[in-house]
């Protein structure tokens, strides 16, 4: 079983080639999308390109157009920018060929190279179950289908059956079955020396930390001072979003049953925010890293993947992979996890009200929405290695699997096991 891995790839464009871009964009997204050969790329979960538009920062610096590449995937983030220059060579030339200092001549080590050298650290990048790779979903999905597919053909048989022994005819069935004989087996862990670094992880941050945990403590009565003094001078964005601007994004929605979703914006200016911000993202990546990474983030289950990017010091890009329609997805956070959004988006520009960054902000339902929409920038190529399932199908399948892979079940462990098929 692999662990899992974020890329994300910033190049610049001059701004004469903005619309060419977009052009080749739309073409990747629908005639040339084989060009990208993301099909062939075996442990990709998920693969976007988007263009982030250009803006004046806080500061007044001129922020030009850049073409972004975002993947989620198994494995090394090395090992899939070595691959993707090569195997998807020629989606690749087409999409980053407009974009400042990008190989005249590509081979697959020049692009690589320049992949590599355009590539961003992510902020925080959360998983929703880490060591559950594409291969797994898949296969899972397809015992879910035969084991039920067995039921269906066999229901007179098993009919009058307790639900123990109906377990029991089904892991019988699956041992004969060598497409389903995987499946009563449990799914392989992470290799052991990726575990081991996660622990040290775990540990070792913790204990860096502990010998200033006094200062922080004392300190903390100043900053909660100094950030409602800078809260109270925030302006919050009241610009309702542009209608021909959502219905663009819309239609880009619900095409397959995972979502992709992206929002770009500002930091509030001054060194007080941009400290609070990194404080903020260090610790969403240890809790999503090492506590929030069984398939529940915070209550929200919806999520496959989400990251947070610096593109510049003041300016940030978050992008996830979820489930459902965006209203949803912006209401299970409201209602769940509120005081999350607040402490990660609350220093953007334009965020609604927030006190003492946790509280208020979401809650304001028609601001936050519409700041959500003015921020949302359109993925002009998304790509799923699996467009019928949810994260919550995927966490089903695992179960069944973890079922069939126990020897026996009693009546009432195999009844609750049934009702997942």
């Amino acid at each position: 079983m692999p662990h899992q891995s974020a890329v994300t790839v910033l190049a610049p464009l001059p701004p004469g080639n903005r619309d060419r871009v977009l052009e080749t964009l739309a073409d990747l997204a629908g005639p040339g999308r084989s060009a990208l050969a993301f099909d062939q790329h075996p442990g990709l979960h998920f693969a976007r390109l988007l263009l982030v538009e250009g803006g004046r920062s806080p500061t007044g610096a001129e922020i030009g157009p850049s073409l972004l590449y975002a993947a989620d995937l198994d494995g090394s983030a090395d090992a899939h920018l070595r691959a993707l220059a090569d195997v998807s060579a020629e989606g690749l030339d087409r999409a980053f060929g407009s974009c400042t200092g990008y190989p005249e001549q590509p081979d697959p080590v020049g692009r690589t190279a320049w992949l590599q050298a355009h590539r961003i650290p992510e902020a925080a990048f959360y998983v929703n179950t880490v060591g559950r790779g594409v291969s797994q979903v898949l296969a899972e999905e397809g015992l879910r289908r035969g084991l039920e597919t067995y039921l269906d053909e066999h229901r007179a048989d098993v009919a009058d059956l307790s639900p123990a022994r109906i377990h029991a005819v089904l892991r019988e069935h699956a041992l004969t079955d060598p497409q389903l004989r995987f499946g009563t087996v449990s799914a392989r862990r992470p290799p052991i020396w990726w575990r081991t670094r996660e622990r040290a992880h775990l540990i070792a941050v913790p204990l860096v930390l502990l010998p200033v945990a006094p200062l922080v403590l004392l300190a903390l009565p100043f900053v909660a001072v100094a950030l409602r003094l800078h809260e109270l001078r925030d302006v919050p964005d009241r610009e309702r979003p542009d209608p021909a601007a959502v219905d663009r994004l819309r239609a880009a929605e619900d095409r397959v049953a995972p979502n992709p979703f992206a929002a770009v914006g500002f930091l509030k200016p001054g060194p007080f925010r941009a400290v609070l911000a990194r404080v903020v993202l260090a610790t969403i990546s240890y809790a999503v890293r090492h506590v929030l990474n069984r398939g529940d983030l915070a209550g929200v289950k919806t999520i496959h993947f989400a990251r947070w990017v610096y593109l510049t010091p003041e300016r940030m890009v978050f992008l996830s992979a979820y489930d459902g329609s965006l209203e949803s997805y912006m209401n299970d956070f409201i209602d769940k996890v509120a005081w999350g959004l607040n402490a990660i988006f609350g220093n953007g520009i334009g965020y609604p009200p927030t006190v003492l960054l946790l509280w208020r902000g979401a809650r304001q339902e028609d601001l936050f929405k519409d700041h959500l929409r003015n921020h949302q920038a359109l993925n002009h190529v998304w790509w799923s290695a699996y467009d019928e399932l949810t994260a919550l199908n995927a966490g089903s399948n695992a179960a069944i699997r973890t079922g069939l892979a126990r020897r026996s079940l009693s009546d009432p462990e195999a009844r609750a096991w049934l009702a997942l098929l």
